[in-house]
């Protein structure tokens, strides 16, 4: 019998469970923690709208706001990516992949 391969294509280790316990409590506190990211990035996404659509916008106001709002994304974007690898992490644990793991 030959193995299929039907798992992730990430690195991922067998997890114990107190390992895997761990893990549930941080994708936990990612997600209240990504909830908090994506307000921070629509409010900043708010003040770069107003930065470039309002001509009275004072100059220095304007390149914080691009700095900040570029921030915004970079951490929403780390944050996902987080998220996606403890997700892959936990769902390609044994109790969750396939019941058929060998080709017949």
């Amino acid at each position: 019998m030959t193995k299929v391969h039907r798992g992730s294509v990430f690195g991922i280790r067998e997890l114990t469970d107190e390992q895997r316990a761990r893990a549930r409590k941080e994708l936990e506190w990612l997600e209240t923690d990504l909830i908090r990211r994506r307000k921070r990035l629509a409010y900043w996404t708010m003040r770069k709208t107003q930065a470039e659509t309002m001509p009275e916008f004072p100059e220095h106001l304007r390149e914080g706001t691009f700095h900040f709002y570029g921030r915004a994304q970079d951490l929403v974007k780390s944050g996902e990516k987080l998220r996606a690898y403890l997700v892959a992490e936990l769902q390609d644990q044994p109790e969750h992949q396939a019941a058929y793991h060998y080709q017949h």
